[in-house]
């Protein structure tokens, strides 16, 4: 869910729900899942069709690195149960620091060193064995056909399903880098030139050199189709870059980079359509500007000033966001409005967090939070706006957090705050009701898993339960 603070997805612990504390549509007694394996596991995550799931295990501080950063150990074991296979040591517990490629492979920085933040690109092919491709990679991104590009000792590489890795040309100094969409006509990195400034360059399938199309970046992202390229460039110390857009042929050539808006700190795209929002004369002390949205090339439509957490519906037609009100008093309204036209209704004044549904129908929001930010009231309103008489549907009291199913978008994972801190107690809210699931959850660590929905994974927090867990949800 988007959160004022960071617009990232929420991952809330908290403090003891008690029967007593618990919404009447709860189901009393939480039943227990089956048990995957043993001790803590962070950052889980299944393979895309849910054969087989990975996690963070044995962590303990990473040599070298700044206080708080841990080096772990790579798990992955078959669902629903089977030994776990050891894929790489020295893993850091971080987001991106191992993926699943779309056949099922997965990659991971092992060894990592912190200093050099850099590790041993290690490859799990689907039935094989754990292998090293290459020492010293910086970062690494799967493409189409299962491809991956990866950074190392200063140049870039692609390695193709084989394993073979051949080496791209004008790939130097690679800072971060991504492939278009399928069928992933593009590769797009920032590259580094001597002078230390980062410069967006792109390879299409004609392959040769790459055309460097904006240049002081500080982020890029491709439209969902890979028909177009987005980016913050021109950034200078102390101000916000401005918004240009890259179309792209049908081959991945790029074209002249396209202005967008000046002073731009944040953007996304839909995750379905071509359609960006942004945050306009952007404020970096308190991470706030102006919204705005557009398809490329077209008129922008401006929404309002001091917005802080903002996101697109699947389809591009909506727009949810939270804005900053000082009137009165002090209050972050969440507003809901079509993004071609600047009709916003407030949904809320209190909101802590928000998300639409993968299918674009619904916006579920957490909202009356008590004073410690964690419990929070649980609702939801259709994509295109409450009526002028009606009310949003209030699913649940003491709200920690919320994993909606991608495959039944009705139905969401619920994370209930427990009064004494041992993590959280999770339900399935399906019908109308909450069913419990468990207890003692860790926070943020429930997942749906592929390929419809019908179970889910969690880790659980409590020391004499501490593991990874399998739960049927039909």
């Amino acid at each position: 869910m988007r959160t004022p603070a960071t617009a990232t997805a929420v991952v809330a612990a908290a403090a003891l729900l008690l029967a007593a504390g618990c919404s009447s549509r709860t189901a009393p007694a939480a039943l227990e899942g089956r048990r995957l394996a043993d001790g803590p596991a962070l950052f889980l995550s299944a393979s895309p069709d849910g054969s087989r799931v990975a996690w963070l295990a044995g962590c303990a501080p990473a040599p070298g690195a700044a206080k708080g950063q841990l080096a772990c150990t790579l798990l992955a074991a078959p669902l629903p149960g089977g030994g776990a296979q050891r894929v790489a040591d020295g893993v850091a517990a971080m987001e991106g620091a191992f993926a699943w490629g779309p056949d099922g492979s997965l990659a991971a920085l092992g060894r990592r060193d912190p200093v050099a933040a850099s590790g041993d690109l290690t490859l799990l092919r689907p039935g094989g064995e754990p292998r090293v491709v290459a020492p010293r990679v910086t970062a690494f991104a799967w493409g189409p056909a299962s491809r991956i590009a990866f950074s190392a000792g200063g140049g870039l590489f692609v390695a193709s399903s084989d394993g073979l890795a051949e080496p791209v040309r004008g790939g130097a100094s690679v800072a971060g880098l991504a492939f278009a969409p399928a069928p992933g006509r593009a590769l797009a990195a920032l590259v580094r030139d001597a002078s230390g400034a980062l410069g967006l360059a792109v390879w299409s399938d004609t392959g040769g050199e790459p055309a460097v199309v904006a240049r002081d970046v500080a982020s890029f992202a491709f439209s969902p189709d890979g028909g177009a390229l987005a980016a913050i460039a021109g950034v200078a110390p102390g101000s916000a870059g401005n918004l240009v857009v890259v179309p792209l042929a049908a081959d991945g050539k790029p074209a002249a980079p396209v202005l967008v808006a000046p002073a731009v700190g944040e953007f996304r795209w839909a995750s379905g359509a071509t359609r960006l929002a942004w945050l306009a004369g952007f404020d970096p002390r308190i991470r706030a500007g102006a919204l705005a949205s557009a398809v490329p090339g077209g008129a922008p439509t401006f929404f309002a000033p001091r917005v802080t957490a903002f996101e697109l519906s699947p389809s591009g037609q909506q727009v949810a966001f939270l804005r900053h009100m000082t009137d009165s008093k002090y209050a972050v309204h969440l507003d809901l409005s079509p993004s071609q036209a600047a009709a916003p209704g407030s949904l809320s004044q209190d909101a802590a967090s928000f998300e639409f549904s993968p299918d674009g129908r619904w916006l579920y929001y957490r909202a009356g939070c008590a004073p410690a930010g964690d419990a929070c009231v649980l609702f939801r309103a259709p994509a295109t706006g409450l009526g002028p008489s009606a009310s949003p549907e209030r699913l649940g009291d003491g709200v920690a957090g919320v994993t909606i199913d991608r495959w039944r978008p009705d139905r969401v994972l619920v994370s209930l705050v427990r009064r004494d801190g041992a993590g959280v107690d999770l339900a399935l809210w399906s019908g109308g009701r909450l069913t419990s699931l468990d207890r003692n959850v860790l926070a943020g660590s429930p997942r749906f898993l592929p390929p419809d929905g019908r179970r889910a994974v969690y880790a659980v927090a409590l020391p004499a339960r501490a593991g990874l867990y399998l739960a049927d949800v039909p």
